[in-house]
């Protein structure tokens, strides 16, 4: 259906092309924050809010610069409802208990206004994270035994994926418009300073290459995505999929032929979105990632050399000098010789002048006692030395506890092994997310069910050799 065939009134968005948009934007914002404190809001309170806020000073040097009196007018607490009421932005007036005009705004005023106040506050920090994680959320949810979601699976399933799938897909382009961004700003240096600051101090920046690199490094994300697909894929063929389209008929009040083309459609979107697009659009911001790094490397360079590539000059003279002969060689170089000169500088600090005080001994036994350790108290400093190890469960160590776990066995399966520590358990959920390092000596490999320990309930893997 056509927007304008949905609200049946043409002069919707009126108030937003006059002169005075500004003030009439404020205004219905107002309102609703206005409305969403009282329980009813009358007129006079309309009119006293929006009063209060025509007193600003700027308003009022509008007012007072107005070329004639009708443009005066509406700027006016009355006008303006009026105004308002005529658009559709609020309803035809009704009298409340109270017997005082009610001001009712409009479904779809508080809708429209609502989505531009998100597209202005929106910030260029990405949330690709929170939608995989909502969609994650919703297709683990509906595959639960006696889940609330299959009771309407398109309203409860289908549609909140697409939603989600949307808004992704939008976080992507962001993602991509913002490196284009970012490199036409590089392009755009032309000194050093300049380009030492927006690398230190552009938060915009910073957002967005962690936010990338967080969905990029996550070990949980591509197992996410994964289980997302098999879901839908679950979804597509199982038991749930002609109540899915019973309720989608129902609720769009079209035929059973059109139901299943939808159902069908935003399935197929779905599974070639997460499948294939996805991906695409990652290495295609892997490779604007690359390009970014290339540009702002050569543009340091350039400002750094006073755009001149003396690194390149140079490589090309060596390049030259060694395809001629020997006598044409020490020929060159003396003459190369006598165009540089090289001149050893040195510099004297206050380092220089400083004079080193002894420490007077005082009378005092300034020797180093040694005192007998014991097994026990020596394994206790071990262990608080590595507790207080910047990481403790980097890729050399983990590997390590993987060699002394496996000893000469190739490979080992956490169900017949067993997790008796902490320690362990986060040893094998390191070696999950270190599994796809091509430098990470071990392969795991996650089954379909679990395991239950004292400390947690662990997805069953085999680990073995690469």
């Amino acid at each position: 259906m056509n927007f304008f065939d949905y609200i049946k009134n043409e002069s919707f968005f009126k108030p937003l092309t006059f002169k005075y948009r500004r003030i009439y934007y404020d205004c219905i914002r107002i309102l609703i924050d206005r409305s969403k404190e009282l329980p009813v809001l009358y007129e006079s309170d309309a009119k006293d809010s929006i009063t209060l806020y025509l007193k600003n000073e700027e308003i009022q040097r509008l007012i007072e610069e107005a070329d004639d009196e009708n443009e005066a007018v509406q700027l006016q607490a009355a006008e303006i409802l009026a105004i308002f009421r005529e658009c559709g932005w609020i309803k035809p007036r009704q009298i409340g208990r109270s017997g005082e005009y009610v001001v009712n705004l409009s479904t779809d005023c508080r809708r429209v206004i609502d989505f531009l106040d998100k597209l202005t506050e929106k910030k260029n920090e990405g949330t690709m994270s929170n939608r995989i994680l909502s969609m994650y959320e919703i297709m683990k949810s509906a595959s639960e035994e006696g889940s609330v979601r299959k009771e309407r699976p398109y309203s409860n399933i289908l549609v909140p994926m697409m939603e989600n799938e949307t808004e992704l897909r939008n976080e992507l382009a962001d993602l991509k418009d913002s490196i284009s961004d970012i490199m036409k700003t590089v392009i755009e240096f032309q000194d050093m300073n300049s380009f030492g600051q927006f690398i230190m101090k552009n938060e915009m920046l910073d957002r967005f290459f962690s936010e990338y690199f967080f969905v990029k490094n996550n070990g949980l994300i591509p197992t996410q995505l994964s289980f997302i697909r098999d879901r839908i894929e679950d979804l597509r063929y199982g038991d749930m999929y002609e109540k899915m389209v019973e309720e989608c008929g129902k609720r769009l009040r079209c035929p059973k032929e059109q139901a299943i083309s939808r159902v069908d459609r935003y399935m197929a979107e779905l599974q070639y979105f997460l499948s294939v697009e996805y991906e695409e659009n990652m290495e295609l911001i892997d490779t604007r990632i690359n390009s970014y790094y290339n540009l702002a490397n050569t543009r340091i360079m350039q400002m750094a050399s006073s755009r001149v590539r003396l690194e390149n000059l140079l490589g090309d003279f060596l390049d030259r000098v060694s395809r001629i002969s020997k006598e044409e060689q020490d020929a060159a170089m003396e003459k190369v010789e006598k165009c540089t000169r090289v001149i050893n500088q040195k510099y004297v600090g206050y380092k220089s002048f400083e004079q080193n005080r002894r420490i007077r001994n005082e009378g005092q036994n300034i020797a180093l006692n040694t005192n007998a350790m014991s097994e026990e108290e020596m394994q206790k400093r071990t262990e608080n030395l590595f507790r207080s190890a910047p990481n403790r469960y980097a890729p050399a160590r983990v590997g390590a506890y993987l060699d002394e776990a496996l000893g000469l066995d190739v490979s080992m399966e956490l169900k017949e092994k067993g997790v008796q520590t902490k320690e362990e358990a986060l040893m094998i959920a390191a070696a999950m997310l270190y599994a796809k390092n091509a430098e990470f000596p071990y392969e795991v490999r996650i089954k379909n069910e679990k395991v239950s320990t004292k400390i947690a309930d662990i997805s069953n893997v085999v680990i073995s050799r690469k």
